[in-house]
């Protein structure tokens, strides 16, 4: 049996990480969750994830810092990071995918659209 892809989902919205840990974690994911950027990053140096589901307006560390701190490892470039994010507009996305983001997930969402992104990026 092959092991549980790792998703990292890091959002300082309680109500947006308990939704999609339950979504994904029901669908046969091994979910991590973090409220801040500071931890993400601290987690992600240290643990290896197959996604990371990052929410953009955060305190202190915003999506982006934590994108580009995560994506300057030559290993992780080509882990996915998808914004899920209120901020769809031009200029939130030409910064989002120059911070090494693949995708962008607009809230509010449905588990629907959630779950089919994610069997899209990494399969599962």
């Amino acid at each position: 049996m092959s092991e549980k892809k790792r998703i990292l989902v890091v959002d300082d919205d309680p109500d947006i990480l308990t939704l999609e840990q339950r979504v994904l974690t029901r669908e046969g994911f091994e979910v991590v969750t973090v409220d801040n950027g500071k931890q993400a990053i601290e987690l992600l140096s240290r643990e290896k994830f197959d996604l990371v589901l990052l929410d953009v307006m955060m305190p202190e560390v915003d999506g982006f810092e934590v994108s580009r701190a995560f994506t300057e490892s030559g290993e992780n470039r080509r882990v996915p990071v998808v914004f899920v994010t209120a901020r769809d507009d031009a200029g939130a996305m030409r910064e989002g995918f120059s911070a090494g983001g693949t995708v962008f997930l607009s809230k509010p969402f449905t588990a629907a659209q959630l779950v089919r992104l994610v069997h899209t990026l990494i399969g599962g």
